[in-house]
């Protein structure tokens, strides 16, 4: 990508802050923010979990991809995607297209104590299905553009790096977001 993005996706587990570092994000630019998660939820009348538990994850994957398509085209928005659409290749594609996409990294540690084991969430049934989870995501994540440590740090901070990168070419407090190209 050259010049400074139009559209910013943030990626990563579940846990990872990319809703709260979305919606500070969102603010320090002026920029919309777009849930994918409450938007599927919203123009289905349903919880993410009962999606799940109702239509099954094929049908969610399904609004995950028709949504990421519905974005493709917009500007000055900040995206915080699913923790698995960018596992699935379509919808990772039509997220990247025009975009700046930032993994939002996260530690085992950090994504437990953040992840309630609570059916709130339909694929965090258990700390070894997230283990499980994280491994076989973590190779799409890191086809993302910038990734930057979110673990145990504040969502401001957080978001003020990603600025930092993307836009002056620097992190914010020297931890270093990494271009991953």
């Amino acid at each position: 990508m050259t010049g400074p993005p139009h559209r910013i996706v943030l990626v990563g587990f579940m846990g990872s802050g990319k809703t709260t570092v979305g919606a500070r994000l969102a603010r320090i630019l002026g920029w919309q923010l777009e849930d994918m998660d409450a938007r599927i939820s919203e123009e289905n009348g349903l919880s993410v979990a009962e999606i799940f538990g109702r239509r099954g994850e094929p049908f969610f994957r399904e609004e995950e991809a028709r949504v990421a398509a519905a974005l493709r085209g917009r500007e000055r928005l900040v995206v915080a995607a699913g923790g698995g659409a960018f596992a699935t290749a379509a919808t990772r594609e039509a997220l990247r297209a025009g975009a700046a996409t930032v993994w939002l990294k996260c530690d085992l540690e950090t994504i437990l104590a953040r992840v309630r084991l609570d059916g709130s969430r339909p694929l965090a049934s258990s700390r070894e299905t997230i283990v499980r989870l994280l491994a076989e995501r973590e190779p799409s994540y890191r086809l993302a553009d910038l990734t930057v440590d979110a673990s145990g740090r504040r969502p401001e901070v957080v978001a003020r790096e990603i600025v930092d990168c993307l836009f002056a070419g620097q992190a914010a407090d020297g931890r270093g977001g990494r271009p991953n190209r």
